[in-house]
């Protein structure tokens, strides 16, 4: 299912299977998010990470979804962006610069919809456009944030998905034991100083009750 600009309309986009309309100035622009935590210590290979899943306990700092791997009933979607955070601080732990990019670089990630692949890729494919810039003189402690910290220079999605509480959406985050052959490293999987969380955003344009 995917969505394309109405000729001649602007702001209205078509479903391309139902052929129905949707009008973004019934819209509002945000996001959907879901965070996992990865303890600190050595990541076994193999590790997987689901986001939107498992709600339990957390608050809305940490997922701003009701229904475990569905956006809440009535609301509407259009996705035109996926970005991936790891968030520099939890309460008084703060990860190390080498943590994160520990975590951007050696964590897969693959959003499915309905069981479909949407995108995959290295978590440094996936800019979130958020994050914090500048620099700091703190021990141990640098600014770090996946690209740039602007939502302008996110990335955008060439095609745009539209999600209703009929799509189903689970990501997984993965840790491969990268054993090439000819690749020789004594170390292989990431081990970590202290816990990281990592925030998931769908980006896009949300429709609710609340949008009128």
């Amino acid at each position: 299912m995917a969505l394309r600009p109405v000729r001649g309309e602007p702001g209205k986009f078509i479903d391309t299977v139902t052929n129905v309309e949707y009008d973004i100035s019934e819209m509002r622009e945000d996001d959907k998010y879901d965070t996992v935590f990865i303890p600190a210590g050595a990541v076994a290979p193999g590790t997987t990470f689901i986001f939107f899943r498992d709600l339990a306990g957390k608050f809305l700092i940490d997922t701003n979804l009701n229904l475990q791997a569905r956006i809440s009933h009535g609301e509407e979607m259009i996705i035109d962006r996926v970005g991936m955070q790891t968030r520099s601080a939890t309460g008084n732990l703060e990860p190390t610069p080498a943590d994160h990019k520990k975590v951007l670089d050696d964590a897969f990630f693959r959003l499915e919809i309905n069981r479909l692949l949407y995108i995959e890729g290295p978590l440094i494919k996936m800019p979130s456009g958020y994050g914090v810039y500048g620099n700091s003189v703190a021990a141990g402690q640098g600014v770090v944030s996946n690209g740039v910290p602007s939502t302008a220079a996110a990335s955008r999605l060439s095609q745009t998905q539209l999600l209703t509480s009929d799509h189903e959406f689970v990501g997984n985050m993965t840790f491969f034991d990268r054993a090439w052959t000819g690749l020789v490293l004594a170390d292989r999987m990431p081990t970590l100083a202290t816990g990281v969380l990592v925030t998931c955003y769908l980006h896009g344009l949300i429709k609710a009750a609340t949008s009128k």
